[in-house]
């Protein structure tokens, strides 16, 4: 029944606020409208599933700043936690099998996603690059999924480099993020409620400026540091 229950849930208020986005972007020419739409379709999500989100950290995040967010990532709610906890104009890097789905094509192109190929690595670095050039157009922040796809999990998986690249590429600092709870909450076997508490803890900004493509593997090993310090409690 739960799992009746969230499916209608996602469908019925993605459809409801997706559409409204498109109306509203389309309309203004204003991609930052997405903000909004984003924001509110999380906290209708997140209310409906009865979870209780803590957020940790945000001293971390300055208002007038975009960054980089780097987070593990083991549910589909990571992504309205996120939209709430950061509070900012925001866009994912997703994987490309999202456009098979009509109405996440539409939505996520209209508000400046972007998609990636997991198994092609030239064109997914064709992709980062096509990202340096409309961030500068219209300034935002980015969530990029270290892992490149849920964990099946609570252990963090090998890290990909992309959010290193972008960082390098953008001049945006990296915020790495630890979400407790999402996994626990939805189990992804047996869509099993284990508990209503989801924590969103952010760790300080890592600091890419003057660094060089080849800094990329040095960059991830530091954003995988801070993620483990954040799970371990130790910043």
């Amino acid at each position: 029944m739960r799992k009746i229950w969230i499916s209608i849930n996602i469908f019925f208020w993605t459809l409801f606020f997706g559409i409204g986005s498109i109306i509203s972007i389309k309309l203004s020419n204003n991609k930052n409208n997405f903000k909004y739409y984003g924001i509110k379709w999380s906290e209708v999500l997140i209310k409906a599933s009865g979870v209780q989100l803590e957020i940790i950290g945000e001293h971390n995040i300055k208002d007038n700043k975009n960054y980089i967010f780097a987070p593990n990532h083991s549910s589909f709610m990571d992504f309205p936690v996120l939209f709430v906890a950061i509070n900012k104009y925001l866009v994912f890097v997703a994987k490309k099998e999202l456009k098979k789905i009509p109405i996440f094509k539409s939505i996520l192109n209209v508000s400046g996603f972007i998609f990636v190929d997991r198994d092609n690595t030239s064109d997914a670095i064709d992709s980062l690059n096509e990202l340096k050039s409309d961030i500068k157009n219209t300034p935002r922040s980015v969530v990029v999924f270290p892992e490149g796809t849920r964990s099946s999990s609570n252990q963090l998986q090998s890290f990909k480099k992309g959010a290193a690249v972008l960082s390098i590429n953008t001049g945006l600092p990296i915020i790495p993020v630890y979400i407790m709870g999402s996994f626990d909450w939805w189990d992804t076997k047996n869509f099993r409620k284990n508990s209503n508490k989801i924590v969103v803890n952010f760790g300080k900004p890592i600091i890419t400026e003057n660094k060089q493509y080849e800094d990329r593997e040095n960059i991830t090993n530091s954003i995988k540091k801070e993620i483990i310090k954040l799970q371990n409690n130790e910043i």
